[in-house]
């Protein structure tokens, strides 16, 4: 009789637990919660520091973006890497490197369409030097 009870209790306790540990979603951070519409010396919470760089643009080739999927159960080509999105709760793969060049992020996006990565997209990132 209590061995009718307890080994099903194991086994949901145990599977219930390995599919919890594989799971790449975290909870949201706080700061997901109320993003402010910008930065500035009016804003709550109070501005961001101000730095004397200047800001240039750079390019990123993105293939996919894994919505409830972790990145570590498909092996991408080599070039690529994917990292977390906390507030959307998504797994963007993009290339490892920027490019400095559009011309050098379209260059690479081509040779990932041939590959295998027909959705293959370039994405323009504000940099700071």
């Amino acid at each position: 009789m209590f061995g009718k009870i307890l080994v099903p209790t194991l086994c949901i306790l145990v599977f219930g637990l390995k599919g919890f540990a594989q799971s790449p979603v975290k909870a949201k951070p706080v700061y997901c919660d109320n993003l402010p519409s910008a930065y500035d010396a009016k804003a709550k919470p109070k501005a961001l520091p101000v730095f004397n760089t200047k800001t240039g643009l750079e390019y990123r080739v993105q293939v996919a973006v894994l919505k409830d999927t972790d990145p570590r159960n498909y092996h991408f080509h080599n070039s690529l890497a994917a990292r977390y999105q906390p507030c959307e709760q998504v797994w963007i793969v993009e290339s490892k490197k920027t490019f400095k060049s559009r011309a050098e992020a379209e260059r690479l996006k081509a040779e990932l369409e041939r590959l295998g990565y027909p959705g293959s997209y370039i994405t323009t990132i504000v940099s700071y030097e």
